[in-house]
């Protein structure tokens, strides 16, 4: 048993971090908000799981209260997830920063004050450029950052810092960078609606994806993974990973709805605009860092999706 320190638990990828933690016997320390948010997670885990999170009410951006609390939960590990999205952060660019930028700031700050040497915390795809900036439209692990988004420049500054605190400090550091994350819990995001489909074909609804073309698609349950598998490596020094997983284009996935919920079929429709993102050219680097991943199918990722808002609406829940 292990005490983890998870910020952004009632998000996406933080919830289903909370999930195999707890699920797996170790304790987590959440630092939330709006702790009222954790009811999120009653979509994929069983009440008496949920009861388990310690919850520590508190904002990233709070350096004093994040120092404390974390010396209070004697924690051997930090996954730092809690970020504002894209469409925030270009709506409201000062608070995004704070959010963002300075939040991570808080949590190096707060992992040296209690030491701690290790801090995995998520980054994104979004510190690259658009297909245009690459030769044959292709991107790797070593490719040039071009972020084209607040959102994009936040994180890529927060990649750097993360070099600075190994460089002056000796913190070591894994950044992930997920793609598009689908699965229950996403329900923010430019990318989110793929899972937004998911749920109205469940629902009975029509519904139109606003993208189409070919992605990078992972489901949440295995990203979460890696940030665990990150957390539990020994590892020194500070490096950013791309998550990997395989692409396909928006067909296969409205198919792959179609098959999963099959009173869906021709109601879940998308529009044939393809997103600017480059193609990513998979190196295998986050493997040889925290060891082998294994993935879901795109098919039976939505599977299992559908089953999670299925058992919610049996039980009487909203989603």
């Amino acid at each position: 048993m292990s005490k983890y320190f998870v910020t952004g638990v009632s998000g996406c990828i933080g919830g289903w971090v909370a999930k195999n933690l707890v699920e797996a016997g170790h304790v987590v320390f959440a630092l939330l908000r709006n702790p009222d948010k954790l009811r999120k997670l009653s979509l994929i885990m069983k009440p008496e799981d949920i009861a388990k999170i310690k919850v520590i009410e508190g904002d990233i951006t709070d350096l004093d209260l994040l120092k404390r609390v974390l010396q209070e939960s004697k924690a051997q590990k930090i996954i730092h997830l809690a970020a504002m999205q894209m469409p925030f952060c270009k709506k409201d660019p000062a608070l995004g920063a704070r959010v963002n930028v300075e939040g991570t700031v808080n949590v190096f700050e707060a992992a040296q004050a209690v030491g701690l040497k290790q801090v995995v915390y998520s980054s994104s795809t979004a510190v690259y450029g658009d297909i245009s900036d690459y030769a044959n439209g292709e991107f790797d692990h070593n490719s040039p950052l071009i972020p084209r988004s607040f959102y994009g420049v936040y994180k890529q500054a927060n990649e750097w810092q993360a070099k600075v605190y190994w460089q002056d400090l000796g913190i070591s550091s894994i950044g992930i960078r997920p793609f598009v994350v689908y699965g229950p819990l996403r329900d923010q995001g430019m990318t989110s609606t793929p899972t937004a489909a998911i749920k109205a074909a469940v629902k009975g609804e029509t519904y139109e994806i606003s993208y189409g073309g070919e992605c990078e698609f992972q489901f949440a349950d295995d990203v979460a993974k890696i940030f665990v598998a990150a957390a539990d490596a020994e590892f020194t020094g500070a490096e950013v990973y791309n998550a990997g997983g395989g692409t396909v284009d928006m067909k296969r996935i409205v198919d792959a709805i179609g098959a999963a919920i099959p009173e869906s079929k021709g109601k879940i429709t998308f529009k044939d605009i393809s997103l600017p993102f480059p193609r990513h050219k998979d190196t295998g680097a986050i493997e040889k860092a925290i060891g082998s991943l294994t993935w879901t199918s795109l098919e039976e990722g939505i599977r299992l999706s559908a089953g999670y808002y299925r058992n919610a609406i049996v039980r009487g829940e909203q989603i």
